[in-house]
């Protein structure tokens, strides 16, 4: 048998070894399945990742609709949603960027409104003016849709959607109308003085100087036409004329002479700022049209161009340019 006093001083060091070693042997074990984990994780994520971008990539993107011209004819606009659960927060969320575009005047009648810009969360039916109460369908906020529509036709115009759920629908609100806005801005044409001026002295037109209506419209070679729903005036598009100026319309005096033409732009801009700094070469003046609405003129000192802003909402819009031989 062992002595007492050497199995005494060896057992508990030998065993406390014993224990430490399973103990140390069991840490490392842990960590390196943790560290596997770890990395099993990591390349899982890495590779779900890049199999969302391969399929993103292989989606259609969304396509932009297009826009109609009665939304950028269009003065005033009437802001409406389908008001329950979440989308109870989209007009007062988009309001603030509506009021600071200034483009259109914000109604509170849509019986006065030129466009409906419709909140929802379902697809619209084209039953805004006709369906007898509100929307019926079930409310489940998954999307966040704006629509553009007719105000007075009831006609859907334009629309877009973000599907962000119910806790954004204040965000997609914002960011759909100012999506809106970029997209009427991408349509309007944007001209400069220079543009407007190199109509003044151009061959195309000055052909036309003294003709009688009837002597413009004999010449083929003037491709000059009456109006179909007004025959009293007198339209050309000459080819060869600077791109402000393609289309117009003659004047014609009380004697029957053309005296001048002028352009009536479909909702083009002209910076004011340019009027503005040869304020000297022009007379301005403003009130209001026969249907209460206001707009300025700018007349050169010549008296041989007029250009005509109407106002819409606070921004001012070109609508016609005058031009006297």
């Amino acid at each position: 048998m062992w002595p007492r006093r050497f199995y005494c001083h060896t057992r508990i060091p030998l065993n406390r070894k014993t224990v430490q070693q399973s103990g140390t042997f069991a840490q490392t074990g842990a960590n390196v399945t943790t560290r596997r984990l770890a990395g099993l994780f990591l390349f899982l994520l890495i590779a779900s990742s890049a199999l969302c971008q391969a399929n993103s990539g292989k989606t259609k993107k969304k396509e932009t609709p297009p826009l109609s011209v009665k939304i950028l004819e269009a003065k005033s606009v009437y802001l409406d949603c389908d008001c329950r659960k979440e989308m109870a927060v989209s007009v007062p969320s988009a309001l603030p960027e509506l009021l600071d575009w200034g483009r259109y005047q914000l109604v509170p009648d849509r019986h006065n409104a030129d466009l409906i810009l419709l909140y929802s969360m379902n697809p619209y039916l084209g039953d805004y003016l006709t369906r007898d109460g509100p929307d019926k369908r079930p409310a489940l906020v998954d999307y966040t849709i704006l629509t553009v529509i007719d105000g007075h036709t009831g006609q859907y115009l334009w629309t877009d959607y973000k599907r962000w759920g119910y806790m954004l629908v204040s965000r997609a609100s914002r960011d759909l109308m100012h999506e809106f806005r970029l997209a009427v801005a991408g349509e309007v044409k944007s001209w400069t003085l220079d543009d407007i001026l190199r109509c003044t002295s151009s061959p195309a037109y000055t052909a036309y100087a003294n003709l009688t209506a009837q002597e413009a419209l004999a010449k083929p070679e003037f491709a000059v036409a009456r109006e179909a729903d007004a025959s009293n005036q007198l339209t050309f598009d000459p080819p060869d004329a600077p791109d402000f100026c393609k289309r117009a319309q003659l004047v014609v005096s009380q004697d029957n002479k053309i005296i001048g033409f002028e352009v009536l732009p479909a909702a083009d801009t002209l910076d004011v700022g340019e009027l503005i700094q040869q304020a000297d070469q022009f007379d301005f003046a403003g009130g209001k049209d026969a249907t209460n609405k206001p707009y300025f003129t700018a007349e050169r000192k010549d008296k041989k161009l007029l250009i005509e802003y109407n106002m819409q909402g606070r921004m001012p819009i070109l609508t016609r340019v005058r031009y006297l031989y």
